[in-house]
């Protein structure tokens, strides 16, 4: 059965787009951070990286030799909302280092990337942050805990 688009005032108006605008919003950053990932301007500037340091940073400083084969962002791209500071902060040859694929996976763990409390970190952040666009500074029941239900 195909469900009718949500409307306002009781059935009457426009659909309602106001939540999946507020969707986008929260993913914005890491929207805008993967399409600078597939520009033409990101992967000359990778190219160029991997030809000038073609050895694995972390490898190479416990003295073993590893082709680099990925390009890590030192300070995480991600932190930033401003899109002008993010293009700046992803862009910096001097916020990149080479790393082959096992160094790589390494640093984002020691970063709490990827694992399972940061991904349940980020979206109880990013549950917050709907919470407070949607009702202002103040959120009913307070801000989500670590367990998802408010406190």
């Amino acid at each position: 059965m195909d469900r009718e688009p949500s409307l306002r005032r009781g059935g009457q108006g426009r659909p309602d787009t106001a939540s999946e605008d507020k969707r986008k919003d929260m993913t914005a950053p890491r929207d805008r951070y993967h399409k600078m990932l597939n520009t033409t301007r990101w992967r000359k500037l990778r190219a160029l990286h991997l030809a000038r340091h073609p050895f694995c940073a972390d490898c190479a400083a416990e003295g073993v030799v590893t082709p680099a084969t990925e390009v890590h962002h030192i300070r995480p791209v991600s932190i930033e909302r401003d899109p002008a500071r993010m293009e700046r902060l992803a862009f910096d040859a001097g916020n990149l280092a080479g790393l082959c694929h096992a160094c790589h996976v390494k640093r984002h763990e020691r970063m709490g990337k990827g694992t399972a409390e940061e991904n349940a970190r980020r979206q109880r952040a990013e549950a917050d942050l709907f919470a407070r666009r949607f009702y202002g500074t103040q959120t009913p029941g307070g801000c989500f805990s670590a367990t998802g239900a408010p406190s």
